[in-house]
């Protein structure tokens, strides 16, 4: 059985979700529609929607319908990731919800799906993102790809091949076309470019099933053939997938276990263990700005491969500073992307937190199992007056092990979506996105867009 072949079988046949899935895919789909709203007021999303025709009848988020599916999905990824708020997951080492969701949601809204396929489809997608991210996701950050976009994009295709029911030949095509349309490098990291990774896998992998769907071949060892995906991609080769391996697809599914982390701030993943662990020791031990001479933090060389900028010039740049998010924090600063900008960066308090954060390679948390993602974050602060305090964090705030709750997510998903929306739009959206399985996605994206009053 060829790694294609067997998702094409999950696809067509997955295992059934219980509460616990459906409930953990609504929050993932809130949290990054609320993203989404909050992106599309991003100066990249303007710059893309000029160059993209009005042709159609698909919504992007926060601004409007009028757009092809495939467009809507660039787009509604672009939006998405910008801000850096979308879910993360250890299994790719990257965003799962983000890559895929905004493909099911075009192509939903147009075969007008009930909210409950949209749940099933978007189980389906990331968990084939995920379970791939499992076999090459490290060997692909060690390589410079961005690994949400290469993981991401057949993970789009599957779960836009599971709406369009495509059959089980079709099915091995479909990932097979994705195979050859997977792209992204780490090296545009702090630039517009990483979100637009995120757009083109949403938008090919949308691509792929409908090719698919019109008869376009593709190998059925595209995935994991001598020069296929896995290869070329990561460099590591595999047996065949039997059904041992087959039995992991659903059982159970990434998004329980090891589960997607909601994030708190909008910047890397990789800053948020630095930044809890840095949290936690401030509020045990209430030391002040002022105090502190030096802090170091301890990370894998893959948390150290993804923070490029310690010492940001640009709001873009600035999510991939610890030492910009501990600055935010001590100054008092809300850790939200209006505060992303030159004027905060270049204040002589916040640069003086920044030069004083030294990031090192602690080799004890590399080679960690892949429930780890990019391991632990180690953080200790010296203050003026020579006292050290140290702490460790396994897992970041919004991972399973330490989630945040209900109430919290749905403050973050009105912060992001009242400014667009205004309160009464974006309470009444928040309260679709709850109610999603007993709903349809036209009517949720129509609630998306700001009504003209």
């Amino acid at each position: 059985m060829t790694l294609s072949e067997a998702f094409a079988h999950f696809i067509q046949h997955p295992v059934p979700l219980g509460e616990e899935e459906v409930y953990l895919c609504t929050r993932s789909i809130l949290d990054t529609v609320g993203a989404m709203v909050l992106g599309s007021r991003t100066g990249v999303v303007e710059k893309a929607a000029r160059v993209i025709p009005r042709a159609g009848k698909a919504t992007l988020a926060g601004i409007g319908g009028g757009f092809s599916a495939r467009d809507a999905a660039f787009l509604n990824g672009i939006s998405g990731h910008e801000l850096e708020l979308d879910d993360t997951s250890s299994s790719n080492l990257g965003h799962p919800t983000v890559a895929v969701l905004p493909a099911l949601l075009a192509l939903g809204e147009e075969l007008n799906s009930p909210g409950e396929e949209l749940i099933r489809a978007f189980a389906v997608a990331t968990e084939v993102e995920c379970k791939l991210g499992r076999l090459c996701a490290h060997a692909l950050h060690e390589r410079g790809w961005h690994a949400s976009s290469v993981t991401g994009i057949v993970g789009a295709a599957a779960g836009a091949a599971y709406l369009l029911k495509l059959k089980e030949k079709e099915l091995v095509n479909c990932l097979g076309i994705a195979a050859s349309m997977a792209a992204g490098v780490r090296e545009n990291f702090g630039t517009d470019t990483k979100s637009l990774h995120i757009g083109k896998a949403a938008a090919d992998g949308l691509l792929a099933a409908c090719l698919a769907r019109e008869g376009c071949t593709a190998s059925s060892s595209a995935l994991d053939g001598r020069e296929g995906y896995l290869y070329e991609y990561s460099g590591l080769r595999f047996d065949p997938f039997g059904s041992d391996w087959y039995k992991t697809l659903g059982n159970r599914y990434d998004v329980c276990t090891p589960g997607f982390a909601i994030k708190q701030y909008p910047s890397c993943s990789s800053t948020h263990r630095a930044v809890d662990a840095f949290v936690d020791l401030a509020q045990v031990h209430h030391f002040q700005p002022e105090d502190i001479a030096s802090i170091r933090v301890e990370l894998s060389a893959a948390a150290l491969r993804e923070l490029v900028t310690p010492e940001p010039r640009t709001g873009d740049e600035a999510k991939f500073s610890v030492g910009f998010q501990v600055a935010l924090y001590l100054s008092g600063l809300d850790n939200m992307p209006d505060n992303y900008t030159e004027k905060i960066i270049f204040r002589p308090d916040i640069q003086r937190i920044i030069k004083a954060t030294h990031l090192c390679h602690a080799e004890r948390y590399d080679a960690l199992p892949v429930d780890m993602g990019v391991g632990p974050a180690f953080v200790s602060v010296t203050l003026l007056d020579g006292t050290e305090y140290h702490t460790e964090r396994i897992y970041p705030v919004g991972h399973r092990t330490d989630p945040i709750s209900d109430q919290a997510l749905e403050e973050k998903f009105l912060r992001c979506t009242c400014p667009v929306l205004g309160e009464e739009q974006a309470r009444v959206l928040c309260r679709t996105l709850w109610k999603l399985k007993d709903d349809a996605v036209a009517n949720l994206m129509r609630q998306t867009v700001p009504i003209l009053r």
